[in-house]
C-alpha cells in the first residue's frame, strides 16, 4: 500500500486533486503545524491503483510560452482603482458574465472570528467586487473542480482565475480542453497558509482593531489630493474610519504577516521549487502587474497597469473580441518578464525558514517573525537612513 502520493512531499502544492480523483476515497487533506494542507493516505482504504500519483499536477501539466503581451487597463477608473493592478481580471470577468457565463476566483469569506479565503462562483457583475484585489494566502478550492466540470458539461462559459498550480490542477482534473473554459493564471510570489492569516488577524484584534467582513486588504492604492496613486502593502481596516487612520499607514515591515510574506519567510515548501515561476505558463491568459513597463508607454503606471500575456489561441481570439472594452497597447513579452522576478525564478527561501517553523508553534506568528527577521529590519532601517542622507545632499 502507498504511504504518500509523492515521494518528495515538499513539491506538493496542496491543490487537492489527488483527494478528488481517488476512487476509493482513501485520501484526506490534513493540516500540518503551520496550517498547510497535505494529502494523507488511509492505508486501510487504499487499493494501490496509483491514480493519485499519475494525476499529480506536479508531473502532468503542459505549459506554453506567451505568444504576445499587452499592457492593459480597465476603462472604468473606479474599477481600476479597486483592482490590484490595471483591472484586466475585472474586464475578463465582466465579458464572461455578459455572455451568461460564470466566474470562479478567490474571495475573503469570514465565518465568525475565522477568515477563510476560498474560491467561489459568481454569476453577476454585482458580485465581482468579492473577487477583486490580491489575496496573499493559499485559497481553499473545496469542490471547485467538480463544480466547474458540471458547468462545462451543460455548456456554460466558465472563467477560472487562480495561481498556476491551481490552474494546473483544474486542467489535469478535467482531462481535456473545453472550448467554453477560459483559464487565467496569476503571477504568484508564493502562498502562506490560512492559519498564519488568521493568527495575524488575532494579532490585530488583541490591539483593539475593529475588523469587519469587508475590511481585509492585502494591498491597495492610496490616493492623495493630487490624485496620484501609491501602492501600499499591509492590512487595511475601514470600519467607521478612513484608511488614513488605519494600520495601512504603517510600512509593510510593521505588519508581521506582510513582513514575513515579502521576505519569503513562511511560504508553502513547494513555492520555493515552483515549476510555474518562469516565463512558460499554464493558463490561457497570464495576469500580473506590469513592473518594468518602459517610459515610452502611454499608460500611467502609478494608477496600476496589468501585464496580459496571451498564451493560447483561445486567449488570442477572446482578447480580440474584448479589445474595445479596455485600454491596451502591445508590448514585448521580454519587457514584462525582465521586470517581474516571479517570471524568471521561484521565490528564494529565507535563511531563517526552518527556524520560523520551529518557533511558530511555540511563540505564535508575531513573535516568531520578530525573532527571525530582526537583522532584515536593521538592514531596512539602514537603507532608509542612507537614502535620506542622499536626498539631503541633493538638496
Amino acid at each position: 500500500m502507498r504511504n504518500t502520493v509523492l515521494k518528495e512531499m515538499d513539491k506538493c502544492s496542496g491543490c487537492g486533486l489527488c483527494e478528488t480523483v481517488c476512487p476509493a476515497q482513501a485520501i484526506k487533506m490534513e493540516y500540518d503545524k503551520s496550517g498547510f494542507i497535505y494529502p494523507v493516505i488511509q492505508k486501510e482504504k487504499c487499493i494501490d491503483c496509483g491514480l493519485c500519483e499519475r494525476k499529480c499536477v506536479v508531473k502532468t501539466v503542459s505549459v506554453e510560452y506567451p505568444r504576445t503581451c499587452y499592457a492593459g487597463v480597465h476603462l472604468d477608473e473606479k474599477i481600476r482603482a479597486k483592482s490590484s493592478s490595471g483591472g484586466m481580471f475585472a474586464a475578463l470577468a465582466e465579458y464572461t458574465l455578459e455572455q451568461g457565463g460564470v466566474v470562479f476566483g478567490a474571495a475573503v469569506v469570514p465565518k465568525g472570528k475565522i477568515v477563510t479565503v476560498k474560491h467561489i462562483m459568481i454569476k453577476n457583475k454585482e458580485e465581482l467586487k468579492k473577487l477583486q484585489g490580491s489575496k496573499y494566502v493559499q485559497s481553499d478550492l473545496g469542490l471547485t473542480f467538480k463544480q466547474i466540470r458540471g458547468d462545462l458539461k451543460v455548456g456554460k462559459e466558465v472563467l477560472f482565475v487562480g495561481t498556476p498550480c491551481q490552474v494546473g490542477g483544474l486542467k489535469t482534473y478535467l482531462r481535456k480542453d473545453y472550448d467554453n473554459l477560459i483559464t487565467a493564471d496569476l503571477v504568484c510570489h508564493g502562498v502562506p497558509s490560512q492559519q498564519l492569516l488568521n493568527d495575524n488577524i488575532d494579532h490585530y484584534r488583541k490591539k483593539g482593531v475593529d475588523l469587519q467582513e469587508d475590511s481585509i486588504r492585502f494591498r491597495t492604492k492610496m490616493s492623495s489630493q493630487t490624485q496620484s496613486f501609491k501602492i501600499e502593502y499591509g492590512w487595511f481596516f475601514k470600519k467607521n474610519q478612513p484608511y488614513s487612520d488605519s494600520p495601512s499607514k504603517k510600512a509593510y515591515y510593521r505588519d508581521p504577516y506582510m513582513f514575513g510574506f515579502i521576505q519569503g519567510l513562511f511560504f508553502r515548501g513547494s513555492c520555493y521549487k515552483c515549476p510555474y515561476a518562469y516565463a512558460v505558463r499554464v493558463g490561457d491568459f497570464t495576469l500580473s502587474d506590469f513592473w518594468g513597463l518602459g517610459k515610452d508607454a502611454r499608460m500611467e503606471l502609478g494608477k496600476g497597469v496589468s501585464a496580459v500575456f496571451i498564451n493560447t489561441e483561445k486567449a488570442r481570439v477572446l482578447f480580440e473580441v474584448m479589445k474595445e472594452e479596455v485600454a491596451y497597447e502591445p508590448r514585448e513579452v521580454q519587457e514584462a518578464i525582465v521586470g517581474n522576478g516571479q517570471l524568471q525564478r521561484p521565490s528564494s527561501r529565507h535563511p531563517q525558514y526552518d527556524l520560523f517553523r520551529r518557533l511558530y508553534p511555540r511563540y505564535g506568528l508575531a513573535k516568531a517573525v520578530d525573532m527571525c527577521l530582526r537583522k532584515d529590519l536593521v538592514k531596512i532601517h539602514l537603507k532608509g537612513m542612507i537614502e535620506g542622507v542622499r536626498n539631503l545632499i541633493k538638496l
